[in-house]
């Protein structure tokens, strides 16, 4: 098992990363391809990551303990976190015996992950297009990875919020709202848990400027939503009694 985790960031945020003020740290490397990736710097790992061993953040989380308001503690974001899973493992068991919460936010898109999905007290991801087709070809993704790691996340009962991000041209329409229906009602029915939260979050160009810093182009255009767009799918998740929340 690695005593090591590659990070590129890390800094505080509220409520956006799981609940309370939380520690995010943002993880090297990822394995999808997501055009619209907010993120870039954290595509790949580079020298610019920093190889840190685990008992070195351990100390530094216990040091910010006292900032863990509102039921706050750590995130581990990305990149892909789940590329690291065994390492971050390893750090969250160290963090339950000392009474932290941990979330993670992860794309559920890697196998044998069943230890990290078990073990965290909050689990965010994404799940950006109910066709196996399209998620495929524009992010690299199988979706039936995804499927199996949400179920598994929620038949533990533990907090589950799965986000829409929802981009024109990509995962928009009547059509994919009720591919996205679908989806949340046989995970509901099949665990039987009623800890899955739902958010959507529109199309923004947030890291854009980014990809100039990091050699790359950002090739994707023409993603911004409409109200009426979003409306759509909200109509179809409301009347199936799904909880949407906003973070």
């Amino acid at each position: 098992m690695s005593d090591f985790i590659y990070t590129f960031q890390k800094g505080f945020n509220y409520s956006q990363d799981g609940p309370g003020n939380r520690l995010v740290y943002h993880l090297s490397g990822c394995n999808m391809f997501c055009p619209w990736c907010s993120n870039p710097e954290g595509l790949k790992r580079t020298d610019n990551s920093q190889k840190r061993s685990i008992n070195e953040i351990f100390d530094e989380i216990l040091s910010c303990r006292t900032m863990f308001f509102d039921n706050g503690g750590v995130t581990f974001t990305g990149g892909e976190v789940s590329l690291q899973a065994e390492a971050v493992l390893k750090l969250f068991n160290m963090l339950k015996k000392e009474n932290i919460s941990t979330c993670i936010e992860t794309n559920a898109s890697l196998k044998d992950t069943d230890k990290l999905i078990d073990v965290v007290d909050y689990m965010i991801t994404d799940f950006k297009s109910p066709s196996k087709e399209v998620l495929k070809s524009v992010t690299g993704a199988d979706i039936e990875i995804i499927k199996e790691n949400l179920l598994k996340r929620a038949i533990t009962k533990k907090y589950l919020l799965t986000r829409i991000p929802l981009i024109n041209n990509f995962n928009t329409g009547e059509e994919n709202a009720r591919g996205f229906t679908e989806f949340f009602k046989e995970l509901h029915e099949k665990s039987g848990s009623n800890n899955i939260y739902i958010e959507i979050l529109t199309y923004h160009e947030y890291g854009k400027d980014k990809y100039k810093k990091e050699n790359l182009e950002y090739n994707f255009s023409d993603g911004f939503v409409t109200q009426n767009q979003v409306d759509i799918l909200k109509t179809e998740l409301v009347k199936n009694n799904f909880k949407i929340i906003k973070t």
